[in-house]
């Protein structure tokens, strides 16, 4: 795998199993070099697309191009050029992490001084030579993640690598990211939890019942959540003519409940609505930010027909 452009491409990629349509038509195309992220609900179609990719799954229709090549029909192929972590991470019950990752390196045909890397990157060397089986799920999860990173290839495949992940292990993911965006490495990964796109990602998809519902650079996918994060203050006093006055100076009120008040606005319009306040007689005791349960959004726009949403 070499040269530049696209890196994998999805021309009208469907899935069905049965009856039932796990992935809708889709068009995709990610750079080489990029780092793209698929949030979604779960059940919202991310792991079968990754497996496709991967040429774990054959499309019922469409194709899947990895490098050029079908992932489908030249699966081999493709996998020789990749790494790829599942969902569920499973070891071997008998083998200490040190084993494990020693396994997996000559199978993957890795360096045999690799082993030692990955295990301090990730911080397992401490626990090295523990049975895989008595790790907690956040450290299994990291012992995924060396097992993953054992070899550089031109493409990294991570399906919800921060699942269970905690955050000594969340923050050796970033390094290893950056270290790799650095070389030009592309990486594709899912996850359900909106803040992994804003930390790591370059671009953002969004999938939801199998389509995808959003496709944005990260820049601008953080505009959209801040346009919808909840602003929510607590006045000394309130009175109708403080509500109005934060209503007139732009502020999308959300509520209002005594000495409670919450709006939505664009956050260069948050300090204007804040002063409207103080001049109408306001006094904030108390300020808070509440990004949106963007989860909840998606759902709320599937289920009312017709309704104007985040994602228009």
């Amino acid at each position: 795998m070499s040269g530049k452009g696209t890196m994998i491409r999805l021309d009208g990629f469907e899935k069905w199993y049965g009856k039932l349509q796990a992935v809708k038509p889709l068009d995709l195309s990610i750079r080489r070099g990029e780092t793209f992220a698929l949030l979604g609900p779960n059940g919202g179609g991310k792991s079968t697309v990754i497996r496709a990719l991967v040429g774990l799954h054959a499309p019922t229709k469409g194709t899947i191009l990895v490098d050029g090549l079908d992932a489908a029909r030249f699966s081999t192929r493709v996998r020789e050029h990749l790494s790829y972590m599942p969902q569920r991470v499973t070891m071997p019950d008998m083998l200490t992490a040190r084993e494990v990752v020693t396994l997996f390196a000559k199978l993957k045909g890795a360096a045999s001084g690799r082993v030692e890397e990955v295990l301090e990157l990730f911080a397992l060397t401490a626990s090295a030579d523990r049975y895989a089986r008595e790790f907690s799920g956040g450290m299994l999860q990291r012992l995924g993640l060396a097992v993953a990173f054992l070899k550089e290839v031109p493409l990294f495949i991570l399906d919800e690598p921060t699942l269970n992940l905690d955050p000594l292990g969340i923050e050796r993911l970033r390094d290893m990211v950056r270290e790799l965006k650095g070389k030009g490495v592309t990486l594709v990964f899912s996850s359900h939890i909106l803040q992994d796109a804003i930390q790591l990602a370059d671009r953002v998809g969004i999938l939801v019942n199998g389509e995808l519902v959003k496709l944005e650079s990260v820049p601008d996918f953080q505009g959209l959540i801040a346009r919808e994060t909840v602003v929510r203050v607590v006045l000394s006093t309130s009175s109708e003519e403080i509500v109005a006055a934060a209503r007139e100076a732009g502020g999308a009120v959300a509520g209002a409940n005594g000495r409670h008040l919450s709006f939505r606005a664009e956050p260069k319009r948050r300090l204007e609505i804040i002063r409207a306040i103080e001049t109408a007689g306001g006094v904030i005791e108390e300020f808070h930010t509440d990004p949106p349960d963007w989860e909840a959004l998606v759902r709320k726009t599937y289920d009312s027909p017709g309704g104007s949403s985040w994602l228009s």
